[in-house]
């Protein structure tokens, strides 16, 4: 069975460096992989403190066939060390980021970092799964829409990929494959639940609209108040934050 690890990066050193929280996109990634079978762990450098080197040692470690990565534009050049550092000790591994900066940034992102093999674009889980079945298959990933990526030498941008249109259809996140205990803040640890995605404004600062779409999207209320209900009694925390774009 493929294994698959997926990193969140550190922030840079000279950031500041606010408490710790859950990575919902990762969650999700990891939850919708999880479900279809594969082997997948979690290296959360910012849950843990650990450097690009302490990174670099623990997937040496692990052994993954393919790297996942997240990255927002602040730990977009902390999530790219590490793809280099994955390469050095696994030069065999698929190497893949997603994320809003390198959604806007992908052929870019290619061109700086010659390490990263595959772009995924916007709203990730489908396109992720996708691409992990083809690759354990051997199959041609090169033409998986909503990735940009390398065939013979060129840069490929595929089309976008619709939107997931069935929030409900998307498992929880998968929460315990991270260190729980290290994101307790003030005796509580918050859990971020996502309700809908999308929006229906356009605002020129504000990227959420060209991630996840123009259209309000929503879960049904029965789903995340299931949710919520899941996660006080699995973890016996009552503290959670909205992660919406609108």
């Amino acid at each position: 069975m493929m294994q698959v690890t997926l990193v969140n990066p550190p922030y840079p050193p000279d950031a500041h460096q606010h408490p710790p929280f859950m990575p919902l996109g990762l969650g999700y990634l990891a939850a919708i992989i999880e479900e279809n079978g594969y082997d997948v762990n979690i290296i959360d450098c910012q849950a843990l403190r650990l450097t690009v080197e302490d990174a670099k040692n623990e997937l040496q470690k692990r052994k993954p066939d393919l790297v996942g990565f997240t990255s927002t534009t602040l730990t977009y050049k902390s999530a790219l060390s590490i793809i280099r550092a994955a390469k050095e000790v696994l030069p065999d591994c698929l190497t893949v980021i997603g994320g809003s900066h390198v959604t806007f940034w992908d052929e870019e992102a290619l061109k700086e970092c010659p390490q990263l093999d595959i772009i995924v674009r916007g709203e990730g889980e489908v396109t992720f799964l996708e691409l992990v079945k083809k690759i354990e298959k051997n199959e041609d990933f090169t033409n998986v829409i909503g990735t940009t990526c390398r065939k013979d030498g060129q840069i490929v941008v595929n089309s976008d990929r619709p939107h997931i249109e069935d929030l409900d259809s998307l498992p929880y996140p998968a929460f315990h494959l991270w260190p729980i205990e290290h994101f307790n803040k003030y005796g509580k640890i918050i859990f971020p639940v996502m309700t809908s995605r999308g929006c229906t404004f356009w605002c020129d600062f504000c990227s959420a609209v060209r991630m996840f779409g123009r259209r309000y999207r929503m879960r049904s209320p029965q789903k995340v108040v299931d949710e919520l209900e899941f996660l006080y009694k699995k973890y016996g925390q009552d503290q959670y934050t909205f992660y919406d774009d609108a």
